[in-house]
């Protein structure tokens, strides 16, 4: 027996896509639609009921760079999607960390590929 709870494993998985459903703005200005989980903005979600019973969502969220003018749209946009799918969660709370860090590293590997639709291939030396 694993020890995962199947119910919270389940919300979890539908927290992580309701998250994916919000894209980079900066993706989206270049025509490329990439979720903020393939973008590897999505640092780690976690569930627990308060003591007053509560369902409280704690999202951990990076941007891709320390200056992103865009955190209010996605605190506003993981809100309202995470409301669609999981409507048993109460409060959804957003941490925001430390920026600087990011590189493409973070990202998955279907949100790598689908930035790399379009660009030249590199040159060859």
């Amino acid at each position: 027996m694993s020890g995962v709870d199947p119910a919270a494993a389940d919300l979890r998985s539908r927290l992580l896509t309701a998250c994916n459903t919000v894209h980079d703005p900066c993706g989206l200005g270049v025509g490329r639609r990439v979720g903020i989980v393939d973008m590897g903005l999505v640092r780690d979600v976690r569930a627990h009921r308060e003591p007053d019973g509560r369902l409280r969502v704690t999202l951990d969220l990076i941007t891709t760079g320390p200056f992103c003018m865009y955190t209010p749209f996605f605190e506003q946009s993981v809100r309202r999607e995470i409301g669609r799918v999981a409507p048993e969660v109460d409060d959804v709370e957003v941490e925001w960390g430390d920026s600087t860090g990011w590189s493409e590293a973070l990202m998955t590997e279907h949100g790598r590929a689908v930035l790399r639709i379009g660009r030249p291939a590199a040159p060859v030396r």
